[in-house]
């Protein structure tokens, strides 16, 4: 049991890792988003993709190793590691304790920042569909032969909004 014990540990530290990587690069994309420059920030993705990619070869092996310690333990392989951590070897806890309220924290700072993220991509999607707005409604002053001033609607620059 020490060793798939010593085995979850190994592979949480490592999801957390690129889970450490995927928060400088949200902190990346925000600087990005604030100035503007769409080239970088789609390295920045092609960056997180990657990343995503290994979580998820990294999470396959998390769950089959927490199957396995399940089995080992006699416990539901369905519980969190929260519920599990108090069924394990004392001496086995401390170090599952400690990756679980890091791991906590640094979803929730991650989080945070994506939000934000969020939010000026919003923002950013506001200013652009106001500017289609104002591009789409200019109108300019016609004279007729009696002189009498007639608005008419300018053809739309754009036939769609992006």
């Amino acid at each position: 049991m020490k060793s798939k014990c010593q085995e979850l540990t190994n592979i949480l530290e490592e999801q957390m890792n690129i889970y450490r990587h995927l928060m400088d690069l949200s902190v990346k994309k925000q600087e990005q988003l604030i100035k503007g420059s769409l080239d970088e920030l789609n390295e920045v993705t092609k960056q997180e993709e990657v990343l995503i990619f290994q979580l998820g070869k990294l999470e396959g092996k998390r769950e089959n190793c927490f199957i396995q310690l399940a089995e080992l333990g006699n416990f539901d392989c369905k519980k969190t590691l929260s519920e599990v951590i108090p069924l394990l070897p004392v001496e086995l806890q401390e170090d599952l304790e400690q990756i679980e309220v890091d791991f906590l924290a640094l979803l929730e700072k991650l989080s945070r920042t994506n939000q934000e993220n969020t939010g000026l991509i919003e923002q950013s999607l506001d200013f652009i569909n106001y500017s289609v707005d104002i591009l789409n409604q200019h109108t300019k002053p016609v004279y007729n032969s009696e002189k009498e001033i007639k608005v008419e609607q300018l053809n739309s620059i754009f036939d769609k909004k992006i």
